[in-house]
């Protein structure tokens, strides 16, 4: 296939149940924004018959391909397999769970067109049917990464049009631990946002449950602040106060001959401390860890199988 207009970009894992219905919806309204156009599906890792299903609707649509990776590497590297192989003027990226509105695709595509901007913005105007903890949790998670990276995360979803240049400056980022929408924040082009409200799951449960949230927030947020370190130096501060103040007052008490009962301030200071030694070392060892995994240079994924690696 040669280059085309419009690469829609799906991960997905274990959507087997619905990932037909799911491409009749999203190649109709592709269709309504422009005839040219590729669908490009990435398998990542699934354990049910996803794969199945992307080699049928593959042999009855030929503007779409699918790549399977060798195993569940994230949907991080999933977008990246997709966003490395496309080949449109303009990459869309969107969930196969139909939770971003394929209605709004046709509108992405017009903006782009029409007002010449490098990124259409998925942003989130209402969760939708999400439970509140994992609202409130997105939200925390959003508000403080934009405060603490710069970058301006808040109501940020993977829902996103990108021009082709900003495509080919994504692809230049060298880093192994990917943050898809930081990233693309984070190179800055000119961007227009697009409210949207996320609908319910068409089948099935998210794949993104609460735990892999709090992961995924933490990955991002030492993936692009150094502010967690900086607490080190925070808590430091805090404690050398402390002890100025605590040691002056122990004198002052011995100078004017007062007792000194000190074994209670003694092993709450020690607890204390211990705490706080304890909290820095693991926020180094997080970046630590985060190095460990840049240096090795390991690709972000292997693709194991292609449907219609002919195109």
């Amino acid at each position: 296939m040669d280059a085309c207009e419009l690469s829609v970009i799906i991960p997905a894992r274990n959507e087997a149940a619905h990932l037909s219905s799911s491409i009749q919806r999203i190649v109709a309204a592709v269709e309504r924004a422009t005839p040219s156009y590729e669908i490009i599906l990435v398998d990542d890792g699934s354990s049910d018959s996803t794969w199945a299903e992307i080699l049928r609707i593959a042999s009855a649509c030929p503007r779409l391909r699918g790549f399977r990776l060798a195993r569940r590497y994230g949907k991080e590297a999933a977008l990246s397999a997709g966003l490395e192989v496309c080949r449109g003027r303009a990459a869309l990226t969107m969930d196969a769970d139909l939770q971003h509105p394929v209605e709004l695709i046709e509108q992405f595509y017009r903006v782009w067109k029409e007002r010449r901007v490098q990124v259409v913005h998925g942003v989130k105007q209402d969760l939708g049917r999400d439970p509140i903890h994992r609202r409130l949790l997105s939200r925390g998670f959003n508000y403080v990464a934009s405060r603490l990276s710069g970058v301006d995360l808040r109501s940020s979803a993977d829902f996103k049009l990108l021009d082709r240049q900003v495509v080919d400056a994504w692809l230049t980022l060298p880093e192994r631990r990917t943050f898809y929408r930081g990233m693309v924040a984070w190179l800055g082009f000119q961007a227009v946002e697009i409210p949207f409200t996320v609908e319910p799951r068409i089948q099935g449960r998210s794949q993104f449950g609460l735990g892999s949230l709090i992961r995924f927030g933490w990955y991002a947020l030492t993936s692009y602040s150094y502010f967690p370190l900086r607490l080190i130096h925070i808590l430091a501060a805090v404690f050398l106060a402390f002890s100025f103040i605590l040691g002056s007052w122990a004198l002052f008490l011995k100078f004017s001959g007062a007792a000194v009962s000190g074994f209670t301030t003694v092993i709450i200071l020690q607890l204390m401390i211990g705490g706080a030694l304890l909290l820095s070392l693991a926020l180094i060892a997080e970046y630590l860890a985060a190095i460990y995994e840049e240096v090795k240079r390991r690709p972000r994924y292997v693709i194991a199988e292609i449907a219609r690696p002919d195109q």
